[in-house]
Formats: structure tokens, sequence, C-alpha cells
């Protein structure tokens, strides 16, 4: 059964699933829908409908433009409405404490932002975040660009081969799927910790912010 959706997901036309990336990523930083539904898992999946390297990279491609798209309407709604956004209902209900966590990315050395992209739900704050707190777009999306590049990368791919993996021998399709699965999950835990590492620099956020 579980073979047969993913032969489903195989045949699904290319460009359906690239629209529906596109889509999907770029309103997944700037309006937050990453706060509802994870990428993590859209990219595994659009990754295992791909067949062969091609529509592998064409699925990279798309991914990484539609992060850039989202990133960049993430900044700039934080910095027109970041208190705005942070005291509405959408706002409340993200809850106070994901808002400080996303600040205090902000407080370390600016790679911390790249690797936010492997942070579920997190990331999908960051955009906003820099944007409220003052920090340059041109300062702010090097990083979130080589986060965003790198998070595409890896998941398409590990989508790719499992779902190549699993489509060649149906036996592989549960141990192929557990293995992306734990995957992610070790990659998230291993960013958390290293994110979570070190001491913040006390003057940094203050010195992105805008002159009044």
């Amino acid at each position: 059964m579980l073979n047969g959706v993913l032969d489903a997901l195989a045949r699904q036309d290319l460009a359906l699933v690239l629209v529906l990336l596109l889509v999907f990523l770029t309103l997944d930083a700037s309006v937050g829908v990453g706060l509802i539904t994870p990428g993590d898992g859209l990219l595994l999946v659009a990754g295992a409908t791909a067949d062969g390297v091609a529509e592998t990279l064409a699925l990279i491609g798309t991914g990484v433009l539609a992060c850039f798209a989202g990133a960049s309407g993430g900044h700039f709604l934080g910095r027109r409405y970041g208190p705005r956004l942070r005291g509405g209902r959408l706002g409340r209900r993200i809850g106070e404490e994901r808002w400080r966590r996303a600040e205090r990315l902000f407080e370390r050395s600016g790679w911390t932002l790249a690797l936010a992209y492997f942070l579920p739900v997190l990331h999908a704050l960051t955009p906003a975040v820099a944007g409220a707190l003052g920090m340059p777009y041109r300062r702010f999306m090097p990083w979130a660009m080589a986060g965003s590049t790198a998070w595409v990368s890896v998941y398409v791919t590990l989508g790719a081969v499992a779902g190549g993996v699993a489509r060649r021998d149906a036996q592989w399709l549960l141990p192929v799927s557990a293995a992306a699965v734990l995957a992610v999950v070790g990659i998230t835990a291993a960013v958390r910790r290293i994110v979570s590492g070190g001491r913040a620099p006390r003057r940094r956020r203050s010195a992105w912010r805008r002159p009044r």
C-alpha cells in the first residue's frame, strides 16, 4: 500500500510538484505557513517524487528560489509590521517563548541564522524577527540563502534517494522511510545542540536596530 502511494507520487507531473513547492516554501517564511506545517516533510516528499538527477536538481532550484522569496517577504513584513505581528492573534498563538528563541539567534554569530533552517517552526520566524530587529536586508539574506540552500538540498536529496531505493525494491520502503525520518530527527537535534551552545555577545542585537 505504501509503495503504491510512493508510485502515485512519482507519477505526478513534475510541473505540479514544482508549483506546489514554490508556493508552499514562499509562504513558509513570509506569512508563517511553516509555523503550522514544517517544510521538512514537504521537501522529503517532493524529493521522493524525483525521477533522476535532473528532476532532483529542478526541485532543489525551485526550493531555493522559493526560500529567497519567502525570506524576503518575511523580512519586509517584520520591518514594516514587526510589533503588530508579534502582538497580534497569530503572534500570541505562536507564543512568546518561540519569539524569544528566534531573537536569541540574532545575538550570536550569523551562521546560527543559516542553521536555523534546520529547526522546524523556528526558521519560519527568523525573517520577520530579522526585519523587526532592524537587521539590514543585505546582511540577513546571505545567511538566509546559505541556510536555505543547504536545507533544501539535503532534504530533497534525502527524499530522492529514499524514494528511488523504495521504488526499486518494495521491501525496503519501511526501513528507508524510517531511516529518512531518523535522519531528519538527528539533524534537527544536532543543529539545536549547536545553536544552543555558546554565549551570545551582549551588543549584537542593538547594533542591528534601525536609527530612530
